[in-house]
């Protein structure tokens, strides 16, 4: 294995040679240095035994498509994530493209209508999960008919129920509702549905929340059938600017995918 250990400084590729720093290496160890390896774009496009990559780089395409569709309809609440959420949606939607037998490998889909549900539960932080911060769960009952969804909000005691990690001194609570529609080769039927959301009111970090119910509804009259409805939760921090303005701080908040069907 090559080193380079001279004084240029440079990492990336230069005439066939790739020069790069891998991750917890010191650039005093030096980069290291290879011969750029595999197939060109070319032989990827015509050998017959490269079938199996142009299969993925295809379904590739149609996992990040429904990565961008599923982070579009959370959109309300996606700022309080901790995590990348194109590279796990889109690990997410290569787990559901796999359950479509329907499809030879190559041709699948994301069929958001038929396994969309086991999205429900999934977590949009690593640090601070939404459930280990909010304590008692929040309800949704869906309604397909009317594309709408109600959220029950239970009531919440700070210390018992809703335990803040962060300092500073306001909080509240944002609830989406947004819909995703199933991604083929050709993508989908239908333009992106405007996700809508609800916030309460700020509270003080010490102050608990009533029971209340929140209902959302899209603004559209008739849900398709390959679509599925997502609704997403979210708590932010804020710190207190004038009697009439709060600001939410980044890096705060934690948030979650409720539920979808």
């Amino acid at each position: 294995m090559a080193l380079r250990k001279s004084l240029i400084q440079f990492e990336g590729k230069l005439e066939g040679i790739n020069f790069y720093l891998p991750r917890n290496r010191e650039e005093k160890d030096g980069y290291i240095v290879r011969k750029n390896g595999g197939p060109s774009a070319k032989q990827i496009e015509k050998l017959p035994s490269c079938e199996r990559v142009r299969q993925n780089n295809k379904e590739f395409g149609v996992c990040s498509s429904a990565a961008k569709s599923l982070r579009m309809a959370i959109a309300p609440v996606k700022h309080l994530t901790d995590v990348n959420l194109a590279s796990q949606f889109t690990a997410l939607c290569r787990q559901l493209l796999l359950q479509d037998q329907a499809h030879d490998p190559g041709s699948r889909s994301v069929l958001f209508s038929r396994f969309g549900t086991q999205l429900s539960g999934f977590n949009l932080n690593e640090q601070h999960l939404f459930d280990s911060v909010v304590r008692h769960p929040l309800s949704v009952t869906l309604d397909r008919k009317k594309a709408a969804a109600r959220i029950e909000i239970p009531a919440l005691q700070p210390g018992v129920s809703i335990v803040l990690p962060w300092q500073q001194p306001v909080y509240r609570l944002i609830l989406s509702l947004g819909a995703v529609e199933d991604i083929t080769l050709k993508g989908f039927s239908g333009g992106w549905t405007v996700p809508v959301s609800f916030s309460t009111p700020w509270y003080l970090a010490k102050q608990g929340i009533e029971a209340s119910t929140v209902s959302l509804q899209l603004d559209k009259a008739i849900l398709g059938k390959s679509e599925c409805m997502i609704v997403a939760v979210g708590i932010e921090m804020g710190t207190v600017v004038t009697d009439a303005v709060v600001n939410w701080v980044k890096y705060t908040g934690c948030g979650k995918i409720l539920q979808a069907g």
